[in-house]
């Protein structure tokens, strides 16, 4: 039997499609820190280092996106209440 044929979830079910959008949407970002944060072109000689880089990049990211967030979320409760 070819695992490749027969996977789970099934190719077209419901949560195939779930895992799917999720999966995209992991690609979409680390394209981005591909480009925008230099993740392409990392010369470290260690792991150690490399890894640091990589986290302070991933925390840089989600710290700006909460912060995009919050005022986003400000500013749409002062329309709706305007």
């Amino acid at each position: 039997m070819d695992i490749r044929k027969f996977t789970y979830p099934a190719r077209g079910s419901e949560l195939w499609k779930q895992l799917y959008k999720e999966r995209t949407a992991v690609e979409r970002v680390n394209a981005y820190l591909k480009q925008y944060f230099q993740l392409k072109n990392v010369r470290h000689r260690t792991g150690i280092k490399g890894k640091l880089h990589f986290n302070l990049v991933t925390f840089i990211y989600n710290a700006c996106k909460l912060a995009v967030d919050r005022i986003n979320a400000q500013l749409k409760a002062i329309n709706q209440v305007a």
